[in-house]
């Protein structure tokens, strides 16, 4: 899990500032995966003794889970840029965090009951995501890291 985290890192602080329409970004990918989430603990909710294997890598879910972590750190540092509040700048600090720990649990072989559970909680964790950045507040945060190139000509 060291390489998914290190992975996060790097590519945040590399990334460019924020599209103006990444708060949307982010509720568009929240809503894909907690469908996705909330399917697959459907599937495991059948069998819930059963062992399952680990997620590969490679799991276009984990892809999925670690961009939304890679979002809203993102976002969480377009919130403290811009001088925003900061309970939001926590909570999208805080959702980034969590949803890393919730690859790792399903990064490790365990019982269709437990990534059931693992699934569930992230399909909470991003329809809460979906539902914070659809706020004025994330959307302003989002834009405040885009500069106009006319106003900047200006200066």
């Amino acid at each position: 899990m060291f390489a998914h985290t290190l992975l996060i890192i790097v590519q945040a602080a590399s990334a460019p500032h924020l599209a103006p329409d990444a708060a949307q970004a982010l509720v568009t990918l929240s809503h894909s995966l907690e469908a996705e989430a909330q399917r697959r603990a459907q599937d495991m909710a059948r069998s819930p003794a059963a062992p399952v294997d680990a997620l590969p890598v490679q799991d276009p879910f984990l892809t999925e889970l670690s961009e939304f972590s890679l979002r809203t750190y993102q976002l969480s540092r377009a919130v403290d840029e811009s001088g925003g509040p900061t309970d939001l700048r926590c909570i999208f600090r805080g959702m980034s965090e969590d949803a890393q720990h919730r690859a790792d649990l399903l990064s490790h072989t365990a019982t269709r009951a437990d990534h059931a559970r693992v699934y569930q909680e992230i399909a909470r964790l991003t329809g809460q995501a979906a539902e914070i950045a659809a706020t004025p507040d994330a959307q302003a945060a989002a834009l405040s890291a885009y500069s106009c190139p006319v106003e900047a000509t200006d200066q």
